[in-house]
């Protein structure tokens, strides 16, 4: 057996650097977004000059960058304020996993103190906590709030209020800010009160689905990061360019994972070249991320399943109805053996589905006989959404 592993640890490879198609990775470039760029450090200008602080959303399709936008900019920002004697500092709060005002709160302390304790503390305590280890270590700090609207619909906007008028509550005293950059799939200033909105009125940012022509500037420069040189030839590539443009749901993450899955291709049939036959078939399964599904219980995994069947079919258009949904549902139920929850609860299961992002609800507008609630996917092609969602759902809860 060991010389099964070493034949295969010792085999050819086409990768340099896997870690370079993770979604954690965020290289230095980022092709394609310069404008936005440029933009924000002209928002962010003033925390230099002695301004005050500066708030920005910046919201977009998934995969259109505004995690790793919102990541670059600040680390960037962060070096070259340091070159002209400012101290800025940034952290990261995914509001999917920190939903809460205090929790959310407890993971900017504990960037700057990791053994902070996780209660005992109220919030208006952490607050000045907060405002006075900024002082003491005389630094602005820039919150990233990713997926922000979870936050927003789960507890509302009193974290945004307290964070926009961190400044202005301790005019007297505070010499060092807090800004905040707000990233969501979404709109999310119909979420917050009048006085946090004004806020965002002229910093808001949308990022497009990237063209053509930025798949041909992400796919070699991903390439060359990840992949031994000429492993991943120009051939290739195009393939993997027309591929992630033909697909533009995910965006730049479809094509990160459309390289690592061809590369895998090659490595499984022990070549040290990626070839177009690679690229066609790792396109050919779609890949869609289990993160947002790993934590659904069966009832929510069978609505979502419902909505998605719902979705796929043609006639269906972009949204459906939530009385379609629920009558997919009940027949859902079924076939995977168990009785539907009354109307009641359906409802209460699409509002948590809504509120963790898995889909999008609004209310009908023109062209709808009466008001009712339309039901849309936010991240992935219905047709995939549900082969995943079957798959999980024979997995986990066998009949």
């Amino acid at each position: 057996m060991r010389d099964i592993i070493a034949g295969e640890l010792g085999g050819p490879t086409v990768f340099k650097d896997r870690s370079k198609l993770t979604f954690e990775f965020v290289p230095e470039r980022l092709p394609a977004r310069e404008e936005e760029m440029a933009k924000l450090a002209r928002t962010y200008r003033g925390l230099l000059q002695g301004g005050g602080p500066a708030n920005v959303l910046i919201t977009g399709d998934v995969g259109t960058g505004k995690t790793a936008l919102a990541r670059r900019f600040a680390e960037d920002f962060r070096v070259a304020a340091k070159e002209r004697g400012v101290n800025i500092d940034f952290t990261l709060v995914n509001c999917r996993r920190r939903s809460t005002e205090g929790a959310a709160l407890l993971q900017i302390l504990t960037h700057f103190d990791p053994r902070f304790p996780d209660r005992g503390f109220s919030n208006a305590e952490m607050l000045e906590n907060l405002r006075k280890r900024l002082e003491r270590l005389e630094t602005h700090i820039i919150v990233i709030l990713d997926e922000v609207d979870v936050l927003l619909k789960k507890s509302g906007a009193d974290l945004i209020y307290h964070l926009t008028r961190f400044n202005e509550e301790a005019a007297a005293r505070a010499k060092y800010s807090v800004s905040l950059i707000m990233v969501s799939q979404m709109d999310t200033r119909e979420l917050l009160d009048d006085a946090a909105k004004s806020t965002f009125g002229l910093n808001a940012m949308r990022l497009e689905k990237y063209d053509r022509d930025a798949y041909a500037k992400i796919v070699p420069y991903r390439a060359e990061l990840a992949f031994n040189k000429g492993a991943f030839p120009a051939s290739a590539q195009d393939a993997a360019i027309d591929a992630s443009f033909a697909n533009n749901v995910g965006g730049a993450r479809y094509s990160v994972d459309l390289l690592r899955n061809a590369g895998q291709n090659a490595e499984d049939d022990s070549r040290d070249k990626v070839i177009v036959e690679d690229v066609r078939a790792a396109a050919s399964t779609e890949t869609l991320s289990d993160e947002k599904l790993e934590d659904l219980d069966k009832h929510h995994a069978l609505a979502l399943l419902a909505i998605a069947r719902v979705l796929k079919k043609s006639t269906a258009g972009a949204f459906a109805t939530t009385g379609e949904a629920e009558e997919q549902y009940a027949l859902v139920c079924e076939e995977f053996g168990d009785k539907p929850r009354a109307h009641t609860q359906f409802w209460t299961f699409l509002k948590e589905l809504d509120s963790h992002g898995l889909v999008r609800t609004q209310r009908s507008g023109k062209g709808v006989v009466g008001t009712t609630t339309m039901i849309s996917l936010p991240d992935a092609p219905a047709k995939a959404l549900e082969e995943r969602l079957a798959k999980l759902l024979r997995k986990r809860w066998p009949l």
